[in-house]
């Protein structure tokens, strides 16, 4: 009989697809969120244990825990939520997994390596499309040069997928910070924010922007590479809103002004739009010698569809024993072949 294992915030737009495809997959998720009705007619519908618990109260969370090996945690933004759900991962002894993409996140987790390590705990954030994908095809680059100084990152979605309304707040949550790149090994303000490049993603070259993706903290961590730079291609009205957004950028602090900019944002999208969305990463890292390596990801679509079959890899990985006490990354953990066990991806070297 498969091992439960918690979903967090499993009535939320791409938690709710896990869950199912959880079931689907013979695994037994156990649903929970602090909205009741939800989560109960949820668990109802999948006919799976449900527990409602919000996250204010420590022996709240406790209880919410109790008995779960692995916790995914999908309730996001999760710098409001991250804390008390791996907090309580750390006291009850499971291994905390989330999909967030947020540097402040990841760098909050990462310092509590050591108390997860002594617990036997794994903290592994990022274990959707952020950082699954292109985390292996860090890991994979830098495994071809690996006297590697220098890596880009960049990635496209093709087609009429949406992002998820969880991006789509996260997004906007994160307005209130400048972009940033990684340089000699620090985290710092991108000198050019309004930086662009083309790439290949192998349909004809694209213009891709800069922008603060997990993988200038992540892939660092992975690769131990100590000049980082994301890239997104992005359509032209979104590029037009990110650069008013970003001369105003002192006001995106306040939570009011960003609870108004969330309409703007768009978000969602149904099943038959996934099904024609794909998503392709595109990787360079180069040394101080000159030497190259490339390579590019072919996916499925990103923000549900490859976040989910990401996700639920990891879980099967950690329930089957497979995991690394301490906080971790998943290229580090699984290596760069991992993200290439999800049906329909595909790697491709360059020359």
């Amino acid at each position: 009989m498969a091992q439960p294992f918690l979903i967090y915030g499993a009535n939320g737009f791409v938690g709710r697809v896990i869950a199912h495809r959880a079931v689907e997959q013979g695994l037994q998720p156990v649903v929970a969120g602090r909205n009741a009705a939800a989560i109960q007619s949820l668990g109802e519908t999948l006919d799976v244990e449900r527990r409602v618990f919000d996250l204010a109260d420590p022996d709240e969370v406790d209880r919410g825990l109790a008995g779960m090996p692995v916790v995914l945690h999908c309730a996001g933004p999760f710098i409001h939520t991250y804390k008390a759900i791996a907090e309580g991962c750390l006291r009850r002894g499971a291994h905390y997994l989330d999909l967030t993409g947020e540097i402040p996140v990841y760098s909050a987790l990462a310092e509590w390596d050591a108390p997860a390590k002594q617990r036997g705990v794994m903290l592994l954030p990022g274990a959707g499309f952020d950082v699954v994908p292109s985390d292996c095809l860090a890991v994979h680059l830098k495994e071809r040069l690996p006297s590697a100084t220098y890596l880009a990152l960049a990635f496209h979605s093709r087609g009429p997928g949406g992002i998820p309304p969880g991006t789509a707040r996260t997004s906007i949550e994160n307005l209130q910070y400048p972009t940033r790149v990684r340089r000699g090994g620090e985290l710092i303000a991108a000198p050019d924010p309004g930086k662009t490049r083309l790439v290949d993603f192998g349909y004809g070259l694209r213009r891709a922007g800069l922008i603060s993706w997990g993988d200038i903290f992540m892939a660092y961590h992975s690769t131990g590479i100590p000049n980082i730079e994301n890239y997104i291609v992005l359509p032209a009205r979104m590029v037009r809103m990110l650069a008013l957004f970003s001369r105003v950028r002192p006001i995106f602090k306040y939570e009011q002004v960003r609870k108004l900019a969330l309409p703007f944002v768009p978000s969602g999208s149904t099943p038959e739009q996934r099904a024609q969305t794909t998503t392709h990463l595109w990787g360079e890292a180069t040394d101080n010698r000159g030497n190259r390596v490339a390579a590019r990801l072919h996916g499925p679509e990103a923000g549900v569809d490859w976040t989910t079959l990401a996700a639920l890899a990891v879980v099967k990985r950690v329930l089957a024993g497979d995991f690394q006490p301490g906080f971790q990354t998943p290229g580090r953990v699984y290596g760069a072949d991992f993200a290439l066990e999800a049906p329909g991806v595909a790697r491709e070297e360059l020359a």
